[in-house]
């Protein structure tokens, strides 16, 4: 069950005998548990990890994780970063922060890049269907960043690095606070010409902090702000976010949680022609509580308010918003050594009405080392503001709202093993399969010499596939980790495979830390398997590799420096992989007091 009902996630710690199990994660049940006894298929990256792969982007972060298809376009307004998850397109994952939806991307997708690296404590990866406690979008699965804590004495930290392509990354943190109140800021600059200098080249700049205050023994309100600017030049494109997220963490009792959260989220996106502003207002209210010593029953309400502004130079201005209001209830029964998840959710729609998406869950513990996992659940997304209401132009199209559109559907499934061989050497495998239906698609028709777009509920989709991962921490000063996807895609209408999406992806990683000389080499190597680019199935790309290293130096606890050199073997001329385009290198230093 439950680490701890009563307290937060971040004191909810186990004694640790696993550095892969004993990692604690919330997003998939919303309660904490330790990884190695959650009953959904999660995955954890932390901190630790971030720093000795010396990446300084969210979407590098999450490159080498088992099952996600990462893009990377250094040259897009709003797909800098996408992650895709099972095989389903990038707008079918939803992208959170401390639990808070973000806004800006193209074509409904998130992009990554808004993200600091530097206040990442840990990245919370749920891979499969989850709108039975998320609600729209968690199609493919969920992607949660969870934002570092504040500090509760004085602390300092900056890093500086430099690169090819013109890239500059550089960060300040600080922290301070004491028993009642905890305090942290961060500021993070980037720059960088990307692959083409007179079309890529973009600056950034990103803001972030947290501001806990301890309100009684076991109740904690907390503040954490946002804001990052961003500008391509050559595009006459700039992005600016802003926005906070306040939540209040309550114990009752040792057998009951409560948890509000309220946020705002801004995105403005400014050409020299137009502006377009999204708007997220959000509120939830989770209760958890023990019951009968083997129910944790998990009930919640939220409400999700999204807005769109629109402003163009002609004078075609338009305003239009929804709202979402959704109740989920949940519960964990412990019927050991079976755990099982029974869950739903509620999404209330003015315009398309009610969706019901449940979803079971079931773990089964055959010994302390073995154990297997099994899910279904059903998932949706919402169709946009654009495509319900809004008239707008796409260059020289019309683009046409169907207020009739209805939720995209899914029904998903999930079978898999796991057996640690001993607590540092734990294998996984998994099979998956999506099913979708009503996939909102665009057609575009000639009337009268114009061209106009249309939107439709038609078409239909099945992703499936299997899993295989093994982490290995080999000895104090040796980690392994690899892991394999095969995919089987297939559009419904057609029979023919689903375009951009590999047979095989491939992953894997082994870090040395050579003790005596503080210094700790880091190599990766990814392929990236077969993959159709028309509907026809008649063009196909032939699949690459791609391996990175790394070499970080540590001079005294408090200083150390180091280098990335990312495409080693120099691959380039990938079309769906713009970044990929020769070897590239950062080197960089890091501080703390």
């Amino acid at each position: 069950m439950a680490l701890a009902v009563a307290g937060f996630a971040g004191e909810a710690q186990a004694a640790t005998e696993s550095p892969v199990l004993d990692k604690i994660v919330v997003s998939a049940t919303k309660t904490p548990h330790t990884l190695g006894d959650v009953p959904v298929d999660a995955e954890v990256i932390t901190r630790e990890e971030l720093l000795k792969r010396n990446v300084q982007s969210a979407q590098d972060a999450l490159d080498q994780t088992t099952g996600l298809l990462v893009g990377k376009t250094s040259s897009g307004w709003g797909s800098k970063g996408t992650v895709r998850v099972y095989g389903l397109s990038a707008k079918y994952t939803l992208v959170l922060v401390d639990g808070q939806r973000l806004l800006g991307g193209h074509q409904n997708a998130i992009d990554l890049q808004q993200i600091s690296i530097d206040m990442i404590e840990r990245i919370e990866i749920l891979k499969g269907p989850a709108s039975a406690l998320y609600g729209s979008d968690a199609v493919g699965g969920v992607v949660n960043i969870i934002t570092r804590k504040g500090a509760d004495k004085p602390e300092f930290s900056g890093s500086l690095a430099m690169g090819s392509r013109g890239t500059a990354v550089g960060s300040l943190s600080g922290g301070a606070g004491s028993e009642n109140i905890r305090t942290r800021f961060s500021y993070t600059y980037r720059e960088s010409d990307g692959v083409d200098e007179e079309l890529d080249s973009y600056s950034e700049h990103i803001l972030q902090g947290t501001v806990s205050l301890k309100l009684a023994e076991k109740a904690e309100f907390t503040l954490k702000p946002y804001y990052s600017f961003q500008d391509m030049p050559d595009q006459d494109t700039k992005q600016e976010r802003y926005g906070i997220n306040a939540m209040l963490d309550w114990a009752p009792d040792d057998l009951s949680s409560v948890k509000l959260r309220g946020s705002f989220f801004d995105f403005s996106y400014k050409t020299d022609t137009d502006d377009t502003v999204l708007d997220n207002y959000e509120f939830e209210l989770l209760y958890s509580r023990m019951l009968f010593e083997s129910h944790l029953m998990t009930a919640g309400y939220e409400f999700w308010n999204e807005r769109r502004d629109y402003y163009a130079s002609a004078g075609t201005n338009s305003k239009i918003d929804q709202t979402l209001n959704s109740f989920y209830l949940q519960d964990e029964i412990d019927l050991s050594p079976v755990v099982l998840v029974l869950g739903a959710r509620l999404d209330s729609h003015e315009r398309w009405g009610e969706e019901i998406n449940p979803k079971a869950s079931v773990m089964f513990k055959a010994t302390d080392d073995l154990k297997f996992r099994a899910s279904v659940g059903r998932a949706f997304k919402a169709p946009s503001l654009l495509s319900l209401y809004d008239e707008w132009m796409m260059g020289s199209i019309t683009v046409h709202p169907n207020p009739d559109l209805k939720p995209e559907k899914s029904l998903g499934y999930q079978l898999g093993v796991e057996y640690a061989f001993s607590p540092d050497i734990v294998a996984k495998a998994s099979w998956f399969r999506n099913d979708l239906e009503d996939m909102i698609k665009s057609t575009v028709t000639r009337v009268s010499g114009r061209m106009h777009m249309y939107y439709e509920n038609v078409d239909q989709a099945m992703t499936q596939g299997v899993e295989l991962n093994l982490d290995a921490r080999i000895s104090d000063c040796v980690s392994a980790k690899v892991g394999y996807t095969w995919l089987d895609t297939e559009d419904k209408l057609t029979g023919k495979e689903l375009t951009y999406e590999p047979e095989s992806k491939f992953v894997s990683g082994l870090n040395f830390t050579f003790c005596p000389a503080s210094l700790t080499l880091g190599l990766e190597a990814s392929y990236t398997g077969a993959r159709f680019t028309d509907a026809a199935n008649t063009e196909k790309l032939d699949g690459f590799w791609v391996c990175n290293a790394t070499l970080t130096k540590k001079f005294t606890e408090q200083t150390e420096a180091f280098i990335r050199i990312d495409n080693l073997f120099g691959e380039e001329n990938i079309t769906d992989e713009y970044d990929i385009d020769g070897t590239e290198f950062l080197a960089g230093l890091r501080v703390k007091i």
